[in-house]
């Protein structure tokens, strides 16, 4: 069930709000949130100074329990191409949903709610949405440049938290694609292939994922393509928390029993699920000991470093195990 936010506003019947907005924009940027008031404004406030008549701003709140329902309804109120909403359903493909099934642009950009737009943000994304480069695109994405609470420690890859994959705008290829926190969907293309598979992404304080990965992959089976637009960069914000092992041995962990869910979910055939799980499952134990083995091996050189990533590895294996041991009626 969704209601609305705001007060002294109209609203249409979908549970958006604002005032002034386009009758029918060419975009609009979606910024999915919850309990992120300290980032919000700053996120919204990156795009207000892009923003031309063609383009209104969503601000979709996902039951936060501190102050950011008044601080969308404040933004709401004070700019005319500002809407904000609230969806009750717990969990970021659910918030995504809501936003692509609001009666809104064309296209909807998301954007995250700890990210600011650099400059020409948007303006990239409307160029390429004006002219696209070739039929049938339904998905574009751009640069990701992260800004750390903290110094990253040295185990940690120094690449982990960026995305710059090219310096031209091109379709990616195999099964690569833009990160959610900076990408844009063809709204009803991705409303007709069922949108965000719920199952998948962040919900509360779990860190499933691959929602992403799961509709791109249905938009590529479909016969659209996705593109990548280095034009459009955003700084990302990488909380302190983040960047701690445990954080990441527990973001894997998650990440394997999405890993599983997609892939189980892209199979049709009971016994090729099957011959699926029994495959991963034989072979996990080995794999799992192999990288714990080279974790605990390489510990002292290369500052830890190996040794974090073999652990990493082995937390993902992990998940997927875990996922393909559970019953079917909890997949």
């Amino acid at each position: 069930m969704t209601t609305d936010t705001g007060a002294n506003r109209s609203s249409d019947k979908n549970g958006s709000v604002g005032n002034g907005l386009p009758a029918s924009p060419l975009i609009t940027v979606a910024v999915c949130t919850r309990n992120r008031v300290r980032w919000l404004e700053q996120a919204v406030d990156s795009v207000l100074s892009q923003i031309t008549d063609d383009t209104q701003i969503l601000i979709v709140d996902n039951a936060s329990t501190d102050a950011t329902p008044q601080v969308a309804a404040r933004l709401a109120a004070t700019h005319p191409c500002v809407a904000a909403c609230l969806e009750n359903q717990l969990g970021l493909s659910a918030v995504r949903n809501r936003a692509l099934a609001n009666p809104c642009g064309k296209y909807v950009i998301f954007l995250d709610d700890d990210a600011e737009a650099e400059p020409g943000w948007l303006d990239a994304y409307r160029r390429f949405f004006s002219a696209p480069p070739a039929s049938r695109i339904a998905c574009v994405g751009g640069v990701v440049c992260p800004v750390h609470e903290v110094l990253p420690p040295r185990w940690l890859k120094s690449n982990s938290n960026v995305l710059n994959w090219s310096d031209r705008t091109q379709p990616f290829k195999d099964r690569a694609g833009p990160w959610g926190c900076n990408f844009a969907l063809h709204r009803l293309t991705a409303l007709e292939l069922g949108g965000f598979n719920a199952r998948l992404g962040r919900k509360g304080k779990t860190l499933h994922a691959h929602e992403e990965s799961d509709l791109l992959e249905r938009l590529r089976l479909s016969g659209y393509g996705v593109w990548w637009l280095p034009s459009a960069r955003i700084r990302h914000f990488v909380a302190a928390e983040r960047l701690r092992l445990n954080w990441q041995l527990r973001s894997q962990f998650n990440q394997g029993r999405s890993s599983a869910l997609m892939r189980l979910g892209m199979m049709s055939r009971a016994r090729e699920r099957w011959l699926f799980s029994l495959g991963r499952l034989l072979v996990a134990p080995f794999h799992c000991a192999l990288n714990l083995l080279v974790a605990l091996v390489s510990w002292p050189f290369q500052q830890g470093r190996l040794a974090a990533h073999a652990l990493m590895r082995a937390a993902r294996i992990g998940g997927v195990t875990w996922q393909l041991l559970m019953p079917a009626t909890r997949r």
